[in-house]
């Protein structure tokens, strides 16, 4: 049985659908907490303005998309906390943090413990897991710990 699950949200349908087979591996386990993470990739600063704007600008536009990107965060953990409620789930926190999603996902599953991560195989971000590799791909290979993926 798993105490602590660690599942990865990030709007998908395939990342709500991991939330359900959490609350079912959580069902029947008094211990089991769930905690739902969501990750903010940080602003590519390549993705500069060049001489466009002054440097203030620049700032004051990125503090901008940071607040956008971070209250798209809070929405995509509500969702996932109303399913999880829904389906059952009685221990939940939430978590939201800004990093490189496999990374920022395994440091925080290695640094709380957890039993098990469970994740979408694939969610939003099609075009860059076709660049970089998908961030599950990467979750499995570093993970401390057993790593469920669902369809």
């Amino acid at each position: 049985m798993y105490n602590k699950i660690l599942v990865a949200v990030d709007g998908s349908e395939n990342a709500l659908r991991a939330v359900r087979e959490a609350v079912r591996l959580a069902k029947g386990n008094p211990e089991a907490e769930i905690t739902l993470i969501t990750i903010v990739p940080p602003l590519d600063s390549a993705f500069a303005y060049g001489t466009w704007f002054t440097p203030q600008e620049v700032q004051d536009r990125e503090k901008k998309v940071i607040d956008a990107l971070l209250a798209r965060a809070e929405e995509i953990i509500r969702e996932a906390e109303e399913v999880a409620r829904e389906d059952g789930a009685e221990k939940i926190k939430s978590v939201v943090q800004v990093g490189d999603p496999a990374q920022a996902i395994v440091t925080y599953a290695e640094k709380e413990k957890f039993d098990v991560i469970v994740m979408g195989k694939r969610g939003r971000g099609i075009i860059r897991e076709l660049l970089l590799g998908s961030v599950s791909n990467k979750v499995v290979h570093l993970a401390p710990c057993p790593v469920l993926l669902v369809h």
